[in-house]
């Protein structure tokens, strides 16, 4: 049987500082995010043969962590029941979030001067994603390659377009940035690579998830 990676989606709300919002600017509304809406994920877990998850957002998944313990800590129970490991995308660097019981952390960074906040808290696979941004030139594509791969703390980078309103991708140094895939970072194009689960339900296309409460 395939094994599937299921996406976690969460929407504890958001610290609203991105300029390119997919979710705002496609209108995608995200439920927000309950206690009770993880009750259904071991069942997609065994379904789908997942032996491992990421949690993202429709805001931030640690946007006001501290409130939300008890969901990470019932997510935790259901991992370790399933044999399952995390990954984890957020931009929130310096939460006390635990970062080390992630097999990965994934910090989407608004700022090349964000690099110098990462640390790796254990054996985590620390990843940097940037959202190429029109005012971005190859010489800055350039400068983060090279302080990542100079950084002990900093093991993969990713760069991934803007989606606008929509749901369209921009295609800022698309040629450059292909060129350099696999090489010195990754270059992640927009596609439905996982199944989404959304509290509760499955869905196979993020774009699906607007308009659903």
């Amino acid at each position: 049987m395939q094994e599937e990676i299921l996406s976690v989606i969460t929407n504890f709300g958001c610290h609203g500082r991105c300029p390119y919002c997919v979710v705002r600017e496609n209108g995608i509304d995200v439920p927000k995010t309950t206690l009770e809406g993880l009750d259904n994920l071991g069942f997609y877990l065994k379904k789908y043969n997942s032996k491992l998850i990421s949690v993202s957002g429709g805001g931030d998944p640690l946007h006001n962590y501290r409130e939300h313990k008890d969901y990470y800590s019932k997510l935790s129970d259901i991992l370790n029941n399933n044999n399952c490991r995390l990954e984890l995308h957020t931009s929130y660097i310096n939460s006390d979030f635990p970062y080390s019981y992630c097999e990965r952390v994934v910090y989407h960074l608004l700022d090349i001067k964000q690099l110098n906040e990462i640390t790796r808290h254990g054996n985590e696979i620390v990843r940097a994603v940037f959202v190429v941004e029109d005012k971005f030139t190859i010489e800055d594509i350039n400068t983060i390659a090279k302080f990542c791969k100079d950084r002990d703390s900093i093991d993969e980078l990713s760069f991934r377009q803007l989606i606008g309103n929509d749901y369209k991708t921009q295609y800022h140094l698309h040629d450059y940035l292909k060129a350099g895939h696999k090489k010195d970072w990754y270059y992640i194009e927009q596609s439905d690579y996982n199944l989404y689960y959304v509290e509760g339900k499955i869905y196979t296309k993020f774009a699906d998830i607007k308009g659903d409460k």
